[in-house]
């Protein structure tokens, strides 16, 4: 019995950590972006190792390449926690293959909001000038039903409303008080409720492109935790002048989830 009990053990331990190494994130092969209805020789950018953020490894199923993903980056979640993700490639409206399986991929692409948000007084629908982290709409099953991580660009501003009413202020100096300051001086926003509530109110706007900057494919970990943030793996990350994090929650849950494979730091 004992024998029995200890080898469950080692088995439950073993399947936990082979959990964390399977979320690793490569980029897909071409065989598998033609299933879902994408056409790859329309991606932009696509991360093909070695580069800067992708080394060549082996793959650890069928439907990926042999490029993993050492570049990450974070963003909040639907409820506003702290999540990993990748970017892989960016896609215009053209990306889809003409086929039901490019009409699917459509309407999951069209499903799965990505929010940015650009600093104040820069491009309103850029990549280059966020003023904090982005927000990913993780609702609605997508873990179950986004098999490539694709997601809608949606870019959200403030609006003069939020700054000159006497409601946008007082919603603002909440927003303040509970996720503290932006890059740029502004509230950050969390939660994909914060943003619908700011723009049910006309405090922000919510733009979007019909370019090659439409769609990004971006998977995010599932469980980042037991090795699936690797040892050669670093966080792209927002930045005040002088360094430091806008989000010290990003990368200390990094440097956690790189060195101890949790969360929080483990002795």
């Amino acid at each position: 019995m004992k024998k029995q009990l200890a080898l469950l053990s080692t088995l439950l331990i073993a399947a936990a950590a082979h959990a964390g190494i399977s979320d690793r994130i490569y980029d897909f092969n071409d065989a598998f972006y033609k299933a879902n209805g994408i056409d790859v020789a329309k991606l932009g950018g696509r991360k093909v190792a070695p580069s800067a953020s992708s080394v060549v490894d082996k793959s650890l199923f069928p439907w990926q390449s042999e490029s993993r993903i050492i570049g990450l980056s974070g963003g909040y979640n639907a409820s506003g926690s702290p999540s990993f993700f990748a970017v892989l490639a960016g896609a215009g409206p053209d990306v889809f293959t003409a086929d039901a399986a490019g009409k699917r991929a459509r309407k999951i692409a069209d499903s799965y909001v990505e929010y940015l948000f650009p600093s104040q007084g820069t491009d309103p629908a850029g990549l280059g000038a966020l003023r904090q982290a982005v927000v990913l709409d993780t609702s609605h099953g997508y873990f179950s039903n986004d098999p490539l991580g694709i997601w809608l660009h949606t870019w959200v501003s403030y609006t003069d409303k939020a700054f000159k009413t006497k409601d946008g202020q007082k919603m603002l100096a909440e927003l303040k008080a509970k996720n503290g300051l932006a890059k740029d001086g502004t509230p950050i926003i969390k939660r994909t409720s914060e943003i619908d509530n700011l723009f049910r109110k006309g405090f922000v706007t919510k733009t979007t492109r019909n370019d090659g900057l439409r769609y990004a494919i971006c998977p995010v970990m599932k469980d980042p935790r037991n090795g699936a943030i690797t040892k050669d793996s670093f966080l792209n990350y927002t930045k005040f002048a002088d360094g430091s994090p806008v989000e010290p929650i990003f990368l200390s849950s990094f440097n956690n989830l790189q060195q101890y494979g949790d969360w929080s730091r483990t002795p």
